[in-house]
């Protein structure tokens, strides 16, 4: 039986998934708090928070998705064409069932719903999605390189080589990941390697041959789709970065804008290898605190206070997943399966 995507439960997978983790988050905050002795500290920085100015950086934050779906747009087929609320509603169905599904079922399932109503195969609106992706991280990882070795990051002595070592690692991996969409055939040659070698492998292998094909169709795009989803992945990451920036003012907090870019930028990169492995979403929060501490001369307790609350407007997304599945689905219009 075909499984059917877009159902009650997995609605309730996504906002349980999500919500546990801000739960688990919250939790790890109070025991730090009370074996670090941090407890004042939180409750004045709880004590300081603005609402306007949460509101104002949890909507810029959010005004980066219509930035994401532009970037996905720019590599769809010449001809299609695709509204920006449409795009971004796929986008967040995708990013709920990233939490209620294994796997990257998110990215799968919002390619077929884009495929479906835009006119393309699933195969192809993956590979878009995929050059998109992997442009954002490459993006991301140059900046990070890019801050790490100009000099403006006020590192730690004793943290300062291994911050540089990570960050070429993780930003050098982002940057090989775009090269690779860049030239799809060198994933083919990978391919018959490995998977194309193992009999047992060999629906395996055949899948990987037709995403690479989709994925060398991206030529067809040309060079000018490249610079508009490179300039709107340099949006969308403004866009997010400048709202984490806010979130911090409404907690009165002025982190260094050089070592807040750089925290940004690096745990963005990074997510690519941090959410391949269970727990990576927790992973995540961790490395952005502290990396907030090392280099944007926040304290412990002000790096999890931030931490926490960009983590909340990541389930606010979700929760707008949720009412956008929803909607699809009495809309007859359910994401897959069926």
């Amino acid at each position: 039986m075909e499984r059917e995507f877009g159902s009650p439960q997995d609605v309730r997978r996504g906002l349980l998934a999500a919500g546990g983790l801000v739960v688990v988050a919250l939790a790890l905050v109070g025991v730090v708090s009370m074996l670090g002795d941090y407890e004042a500290d939180m409750r004045r920085i709880v004590g300081s928070l603005r609402p306007g100015w949460l509101l104002a950086g949890t909507a810029l934050m959010t005004s980066g998705m219509v930035a994401l779906a532009a970037r996905w747009r720019a590599f769809f087929p010449p001809g299609v064409q695709a509204g920006l609320p449409a795009l971004t509603s796929i986008l967040l169905v995708g990013g709920l069932l990233n939490y209620a599904l294994p796997g990257p079922a998110g990215e799968v399932v919002g390619a077929a719903m884009a495929g479906r109503r835009f006119g393309m195969s699933t195969e192809r609106a993956l590979a878009a999605g995929i050059a998109a992706r992997f442009t954002g991280l490459g993006l991301a990882g140059l900046v990070a390189i890019g801050l790490s070795e100009s000099g403006a990051l006020a590192l730690p002595p004793s943290l300062d080589p291994w911050i540089r070592a990570a960050t070429m690692g993780i930003g050098g991996l982002a940057v090989i990941l775009l090269v690779l969409a860049w030239f799809p055939g060198v994933w083919k040659a990978i391919a018959r390697a490995t998977t194309g070698r193992i009999a047992r492998l060999h629906r395996l292998h055949a899948a990987v041959e037709r995403f690479v094909d989709a994925l060398a169709s991206l030529a067809d795009v040309g060079a000018w789709a490249w610079m508009r989803g490179a300039g709107w992945a340099l949006v969308g990451h403004a866009l997010v970065a400048s709202g984490v920036a806010v979130v911090a003012r409404s907690l009165a907090l002025s982190p260094a804008p050089a070592g807040l870019a750089f925290t940004y930028a690096a745990s963005t990169a990074g997510a690519i290898v941090l959410f391949a492995f269970p727990g990576g979403q927790v992973g995540w929060d961790g490395t952005f605190a502290s990396l907030l501490v090392a280099t944007a001369g926040l304290d412990f307790p002000s790096a999890m206070a931030l931490t926490l609350l960009v983590r909340m407007q990541q389930l606010f997304l979700v929760l707008l997943g949720a009412l956008a599945l929803i909607r699809s689905v009495r809309d007859g219009t359910r994401p897959l399966g069926g």
